[in-house]
């Protein structure tokens, strides 16, 4: 959290791109969304190994710290459509494909990583006003949504991947100008984009331009890191979108120093029913 309040002054001047449309104030639309992009991320756990104690001293435990370098790919599709003014329904799909820890035969000194692919599904919904909205859907995932994991016992019984989850996304503000928001597992691709949690501030005011600046959190990532959205309208109906976000981890006992970065890539194509 100290690092968002620190970004708090950045974010209010540097708002992110999300993809500005100029849409009729009557008229009701329908967009697809779909992107691509990878990065990587830091991979730090910890095993303890029990030392006995020599007569009447009693034993302790050695800790020891791996670290390993976490690469991805991701892309995604999204479809949302307004039923009215004020409400969307879409879905959002996408594969996630990266490498995780698997230990051998639960020894806490073998492990290898595998390739693991693994395919996300997020109905949901949201409700627009002009100063506030708000948006609930689920995410699902076949092989699991994968993060760091710091004790040995949570590899183990598989605390580290994310099944199922709730997403949800709120805005304060009017996007004509300057708004805050937050999201939760909705982007599109969904890590590279910026990983599981972002909350900034950005802006449509510019003409043909949207910004966005604030913060992607950990999860995947072990550090929080500044990351930057911006979207470039091509025509009416194309919208260009770019995410980037770039840190460094050094670990808690070893200092092996893994970068933790991310860019993606979206198209969105906007199309007015009426």
């Amino acid at each position: 959290m100290k690092k968002g309040l620190k970004l708090s002054g950045v974010l209010l001047i540097l708002p992110i791109v999300v993809g500005v449309q100029n849409q009729p104030s009557d008229s009701l639309y329908t967009e697809f969304t779909m992107g691509a992009g990878g990065g990587s991320y830091a991979n730090s756990f910890y095993t303890a190994h029990y030392r006995p104690g020599s007569g009447c001293d009693g034993g302790d435990y050695a800790y020891h710290e791996y670290r390993e370098k976490i690469t991805y790919q991701d892309a995604g599709i999204g479809i949302e459509t307004q039923l009215s003014q004020k409400t969307k329904l879409g879905l959002r799909a996408g594969y996630i494909k990266d490498k995780r820890i698997k230990f051998v035969n639960y020894d806490p000194d073998r492990y290898k990583l595998e390739s693991k692919t693994s395919y996300i599904f997020n109905p949901h919904f949201s409700l627009d006003w002009k100063y506030f909205g708000f948006g609930l859907g689920c995410v699902i995932s076949t092989n699991g949504i994968y993060y760091p994991s710091f004790k040995l016992e949570q590899y183990s019984n598989g605390k580290n991947i994310i099944k199922s989850a709730a997403s949800h996304h709120f805005r304060l503000g009017n996007p004509k100008y300057v708004y805050g928001s937050v999201n939760y597992l909705e982007n599109i691709p969904l890590i590279s984009g910026g990983g599981y949690l972002n909350y900034g501030v950005g802006t449509n005011a510019i003409p043909g331009v949207s910004l966005w600046a604030g913060s992607s959190g950990k999860k995947p990532f072990e550090k929080e890191s500044l990351l930057l959205k911006a979207g470039i309208k091509l025509s009416s109906n194309w919208t260009l979108n770019l995410a980037h976000r770039s840190a460094k981890s050094n670990g808690r006992y070893i200092n092996k120093s893994i970068k933790e970065n991310g860019f993606s890539v979206n198209l969105n194509y906007r199309f007015y029913r009426r």
